[in-house]
């Protein structure tokens, strides 16, 4: 990250999350620093990736995007627009020579031929990589991830844990798991009865002072 943004990266103040008359979330009260790595948690309905998306649409004024944030974001689902090779599709995010841009990839698991395979052709995980090495290489300072460890192999979690354990921004991630949150999360938010406690610690910590 080249650009980092500042302290407050995300504030959202009394706001309820609706969808129609339905109210999910009432009077979420949070903040999001610079380098905090936060995982929603909670039941399945409870509003986490409606949250998410209110936070990307921007248009309220109760949530407030801090200054110099520049947002990446992984939906569960992931479409490429173009159907091009791993690497013609890198290239457009990567400023520097070939053998440069190999090596990156290199570090995302992308090597050899592999890196000739078109972009309709990836599996799950190769899509979650290929995202978050665009997204980094775009100089994103803030990670928004909606289930990044869904349909994925192994290798690619822990590809995906080191990738963004050395990354120099802020993320906010939903989750199911508890390895995975136990290795990034710093805090966790947990929904329950249309209420965010937050916890500040890892899963294990969530597990053991749950209120």
């Amino acid at each position: 990250v080249d650009k980092r943004s500042g302290k407050d990266v995300l504030t959202i103040i009394n706001y309820n999350l609706c969808i129609g008359s339905n109210e999910l979330i009432n009077n979420i009260n949070l903040k999001i620093n610079y380098k905090d790595k936060i995982c929603i948690i909670g039941d399945n309905g409870c509003g986490k990736s409606t949250l998410l998306k209110r936070i990307l649409d921007n248009s309220c004024d109760n949530i407030k995007i801090g200054s110099s944030v520049k947002i990446g974001y992984i939906p569960q689902q992931i479409n490429f627009d173009e159907d091009l090779t791993i690497l013609d599709y890198a290239r457009k995010y990567f400023n520097g020579e070939e053998s440069h841009l190999r090596s990156a990839l290199s570090k995302f698991q992308f090597y050899g031929e592999n890196v000739f395979k078109k972009t309709s052709k990836l599996s799950g995980g190769e899509k979650v990589r290929l995202k978050l090495f665009t997204l980094i290489q775009d100089n994103c300072n803030f990670l928004i991830l909606d289930e990044p460890t869904n349909h994925i192999d192994i290798s690619t979690k822990e590809t995906l844990e080191d990738a963004l354990k050395e990354f120099e921004g802020t993320i906010l991630f939903v989750s199911h798991d508890r390895y995975f949150i136990n290795k990034l999360a710093n805090k966790i938010l947990y929904i329950s009865n249309k209420a965010i406690t937050e916890y500040c610690g890892n899963y294990d910590y969530f597990i053991e002072h749950r209120k």
